[in-house]
C-alpha cells in the first residue's frame, strides 16, 4: 500500500501563518513516518541481501587465499624435488631445460620460498637479466642470449654486484638473489 502525499507545500513559506504552518509540518511528518514504515520490509530484505553478499565476497576470498597457499606449496615442491631449475642450472645445462627461444618476459622467475619475482628492475618495460664478463655489461631479454653469453663465460650480474636482480611485482622493493636461489620455469597459462 503506498503511501499518500500530504498537500503540497506553497512555492513560498513566507505567506503561511503559524496554524497552518503547524498543520503541514504534522502532515508531512506523518507521510515520512508512512513512507518509512512502507520501507522498513524492503531494508530488511536489502540488509538480508548484502549480508549474503557480504558472506559470498568473504568465501571467494578465502578460496583465492587456499589457492594462493596451495601453488606456492607446489612452487615449494617443485624446488626441492628440482623440478624447476635454477637459473644457474639452466644457463649452464649443456642442453636446454627450458625453450631458448622464449624471451625471459614469458618465463616465471620464484623464489624457493614459493613467491614470484620480477626480474630486473620495478618499473623497467620489459625484464632483463644484467651479465658481466668482468669489465663491461650487457642486459639480456632471451634465454638463448643469456645462455650464449654464460657459455662465453660471462657471469650474471655487474661487475662489483653478482647475483640476480629482482623485484616483488607491483611493489619497489628490490634486490638481487644468487643465481642458484632464482628458479625459473615456463609461465602456466592464464586461468
Amino acid at each position: 500500500m503506498d503511501a499518500e502525499l500530504p498537500p503540497p507545500l506553497p512555492t513560498t513559506l513566507e505567506a503561511v501563518d503559524e496554524p497552518e504552518l503547524g498543520a503541514l509540518a504534522l502532515a508531512w511528518g506523518a507521510a515520512e513516518r508512512a513512507v518509512r514504515s512502507e520501507m522498513a520490509p524492503l531494508e530488511a530484505r536489502l540488509a538480508a541481501v548484502r549480508a549474503g553478499l557480504g558472506r559470498l565476497a568473504t568465501e571467494r576470498r578465502r578460496r583465492d587465499r587456499q589457492q594462493h597457499i596451495a601453488s606456492r606449496q607446489a612452487v615449494r615442491t617443485e624446488v626441492r624435488t628440482g623440478t624447476a631449475p635454477s637459473l644457474e642450472q639452466v644457463l649452464a645445462s649443456p642442453i636446454p631445460l627450458l625453450d631458448d627461444q622464449q624471451p625471459l618476459a614469458e618465463l616465471q622467475f620464484l623464489l624457493d620460498t614459493g613467491g614470484e619475482v620480477a626480474l630486473g628492475y620495478p618499473g623497467a618495460r620489459v625484464p632483463a637479466l644484467q651479465m658481466t664478463d668482468g669489465t663491461s655489461t650487457r642486459s639480456v631479454t632471451t634465454l638463448e642470449e643469456a645462455r650464449r653469453l654464460h657459455r662465453e663465460g660471462w657471469e650474471v650480474g655487474v661487475p662489483a654486484r653478482p647475483g640476480v636482480r629482482v623485484h616483488t611485482p607491483g611493489t619497489r622493493l628490490e634486490r638481487l638473489l644468487e643465481v642458484g636461489r632464482c628458479f625459473v620455469r615456463t609461465r602456466p597459462p592464464a586461468a
